[in-house]
């Protein structure tokens, strides 16, 4: 078939896509009636729902330094988010009991060893309605797909992958605007949320003081491109350095260090990019022993509500 040839055939099967906007008029009535803004699952915290959301038919990425809490994070999102719909988790790094571990005391609401039956409540709660990928390792980038392909057959409408690095790609930066592109595609024909976990790379000589960027996000640049939310996970450890003074030796905080304490918050939520909201900004919480995250400082933890 001659290039010319070619041509003739794709012309023919676009033409089938090309539409006007009266074509579409239902589909238009409709978005303006329920912008992106305001739709979409709801974060754990009440601050965030005017300012980002989760949405079905998108990717969104998590990224931060290593230690920086980002699957302490994600749990709890998770978590909060199997009250609206069912969720699936496939941790690479991380065994699924541990996962579980942190779930457990996130629902808890509590720093303390939960009971057996809190254990054994949680776990019936999460039937039907928690789904994780037990495995630990590297992956290949079809497994990868195809675990979320199984998971949106489960009825998960909100997908994690955690994290980018485990899924056989490293230092190919053809392999992973490929396999992010494909995460996308999935994302729209499986209607569900993707959310992908990545890493971001420590400037030199910054440390773990600096607070990421978009530039700072680990490999292909196009990954912030195809990705319709960039959520930044920043743990502040001078604070946590400072606390851990406070309760391990017998001299007190002087005046500038408490005052730090007192003044800055824990961790940030940054959300770097959002396609269908204006918001781009930090979001401020506060840890709390029981791993969960606060929105404003002093807030009580929340137990979960098992009969949800």
């Amino acid at each position: 078939m001659s290039f010319f040839e070619l041509q003739e055939a794709m012309s023919v099967a676009s033409s089938q896509r090309i539409s006007s906007f009266e074509d579409i008029a239902e589909r238009v009535h409709f978005r303006i009636e329920n912008p992106r803004s305001t739709t979409g699952f709801m974060l754990p915290w009440g601050k965030c729902a005017d300012l980002v959301r989760i949405r079905k038919k998108e990717l969104s990425l998590v990224a931060g330094l290593a230690g920086h809490r980002k699957n302490t994070l994600v749990s709890q999102v998770l978590l909060w988010l199997s009250q609206q719909t069912k969720v699936g988790l496939a941790s690479f790094e991380m065994d699924l009991e541990d996962v579980a571990e942190i779930m457990i005391y996130q629902a808890a609401a509590s720093g303390n060893a939960p009971s057996k039956t809190f254990v054994d409540n949680f776990i019936e709660y999460t039937k039907g309605k928690l789904y994780g990928f037990d495995y630990r390792g590297t992956v290949a980038p079809l497994m990868a797909l195809g675990i979320i392909r199984a998971m949106a057959e489960k009825g998960c409408e909100v997908i994690c992958l955690d994290s980018l690095m485990m899924c056989g790609i490293n230092n190919d930066l053809d392999a992973e605007r490929e396999f992010v592109s494909a995460l996308t595609g999935l994302a729209r024909s499986l209607d569900v949320h993707v959310m992908l976990v990545h890493h971001a790379l420590e400037k030199k000589n910054d440390g773990e003081a600096q607070i990421p960027q978009r530039q700072t996000i680990r490999g292909n640049g196009a990954i912030v491109d195809l990705c319709s939310t960039v959520f930044l996970v920043w743990l502040n450890k001078k604070k946590m350095e400072l606390m851990q003074k406070a309760e391990t030796y017998p001299e007190p905080l002087d005046e500038k260090e408490q005052e730090y304490i007192d003044t800055h918050c824990s961790q940030k939520l940054i959300v770097a990019k959002q396609r269908y909201h204006p918001f781009e900004g930090a979001i401020n919480l506060w840890c709390h022993p029981s791993r969960q995250m606060l929105g404003s400082k002093g807030a009580s933890s929340v137990a979960l509500d098992f009969t949800k």
